[in-house]
């Protein structure tokens, strides 16, 4: 039986790159943040969404979250993690970044259920570790705030730090077989590239029903 988690949607980024506030920008008639809450609607009933202070956030009808601010000016991820942390319900959370619209539920469990036993469970493809899509226990919290007085905010350092699991490609591939949910938004010609495979999956899905 799986173990309850919470999840985590990092919403505090700039968004510099794509010129806009990454957690309003549209892909598919719905805000970047909303794909993120209707993936992590579909594994638990506790979403804690990490924002800035100067945010506002577009609510989403049937979805519920609670938000927590980041009182850490510009210090990217791991201060959103370490603010939300240690206000889950649960004692475990997947933390997703806001702006993967092609994330898949599934994929989600999948790096939940990977973490029994350790603290830590991160994919890694092509050599690099994903914690933009990775589980952490409540513990880590701790290990967060101390890198972050010390200057460092890499969410990448709290892996030497605990017992962690690394997920490969082929574990991930079996429940996202195209690994779309690492597709991210950075700049705007990958929301352009997400709008036509958001398109695409519309218009099979309007054939497979007719």
């Amino acid at each position: 039986m799986s173990e309850a988690c919470s999840v985590i949607i990092l919403a505090g980024g700039f968004g510099r790159r794509l010129g806009r506030d990454k957690a309003t920008a549209v892909a598919g008639e719905l805000p970047l943040l909303h794909w993120s809450a209707l993936a992590a609607s579909q594994i638990s009933d506790d979403i804690v969404v990490a924002r800035r202070p100067d945010q506002q956030l577009p609510p989403l009808d049937g979805v519920d979250w609670r938000e927590v601010v980041d009182h850490r000016h510009d210090r990217g991820p791991l201060a959103g993690l370490e603010a939300a942390l240690p206000l889950i319900a649960h004692e475990l959370a997947v933390a997703v970044a806001c702006d993967m619209p092609l994330l898949r539920y599934e994929l989600l469990r999948a790096v939940a259920d990977a973490c029994a036993g350790v603290e830590i469970a991160m994919p890694y493809l092509d050599g690099v570790a994903q914690p933009l899509l990775a589980a952490y226990r409540a513990s880590v919290a701790t290990h967060a705030t101390r890198l972050l007085d010390e200057g460092d905010g890499r969410l990448r350092s709290l892996l030497p730090l605990v017992e962690h699991r690394l997920l490969h490609d082929a574990e991930l591939r079996r429940v996202d077989p195209e690994l779309e949910s690492f597709i991210n938004i950075n700049r705007p010609e990958d929301l352009t590239r997400v709008e036509r495979i958001l398109r695409s999956r519309t218009r099979l899905g309007s054939l497979t029903n007719s």
